[in-house]
């Protein structure tokens, strides 16, 4: 169970990471982070502290998941994070608004059903990992178990942080009208 322990931390941390560093990057991007706060139903002039209190708690889940005598509590942070970003997406979208997914950073597509499913996935690995972690017996890792997390966490990772692309790239792509025969 250690091996699952290992994904879901490394997972969830390369994750929040990558969020962190998306809605931090540069002023405009966290300016926008802020705005897109204010359409998931948060009043206008809470936005700013509720974006940074949002990115705090992220790069919370970051440190957490990096100290070995704190991975539980990052492993819980994780899962109640994302179940509370969960429940804002299902507000919004219940509200009949579809904000852009600034989730990590600047992205545009609007929030929807996929979003909902990655970040309950996301909650369903911080489980899985803390269910490792408490269930981990026995000697530390070898080389080859930790090759396998890295090998799991580190493509999985790219999934979640490209969903929108990736969603966008094997989506159908509208028919065109057929053409009359014997017209180019």
């Amino acid at each position: 169970m250690r091996v699952l322990e290992l994904t879901a931390r490394l997972l969830l941390a390369l994750v929040f990471l990558v969020a962190v560093v998306g809605k931090l990057r540069t002023r405009a991007g966290f300016a926008e982070f802020v705005g897109s706060v204010g359409q998931f139903g948060v009043p206008s002039r809470w936005a700013p502290p509720a974006a940074r209190v949002a990115v705090a708690a992220e790069a919370g889940v970051v440190v957490l998941l990096a100290v070995l005598r704190t991975v539980p509590a990052g492993l819980l942070l994780a899962a109640g994070l994302l179940g509370v970003l969960t429940a804002a997406i299902v507000g919004a979208l219940r509200r009949g608004a579809r904000p852009a997914c600034r989730c990590f950073g600047a992205g545009d597509a609007p929030v929807g059903a996929r979003h909902v499913g990655r970040n309950l996935a996301l909650a369903a690995v911080a489980l899985l990992g803390l269910l490792g972690w408490a269930t981990a017996t026995g000697p530390p890792l070898s080389a080859p178990e930790v090759l396998i997390a890295v090998g799991v966490a580190v493509p999985l990772t790219a999934v979640v942080v490209r969903l929108d692309d990736l969603v966008t790239l094997f989506a159908p792509t509208p028919s065109r009208p057929s053409r009359p025969a014997g017209r180019p």
